[in-house]
């Protein structure tokens, strides 16, 4: 009984450690998709301030 309990919690331990992991990733390019977005605005403003 106490084997199958304690292999039951380490499946759910797994389990959760497996859902962070994809939330962090989620988090993570989100992350890279606003930077991103910044970056070419920030480019795009240089490119006219350069073209005037």
């Amino acid at each position: 009984m106490n084997e199958a309990l304690a292999r039951s919690r380490s499946r759910e331990a797994e389990q959760a450690a497996r859902e962070h992991a994809i939330a962090r990733q989620l988090l993570a390019g989100r992350r890279w998709a606003r930077l991103a977005d910044f970056a070419a605005r920030r480019a795009a403003r240089a490119r006219e301030g350069a073209a005037r």
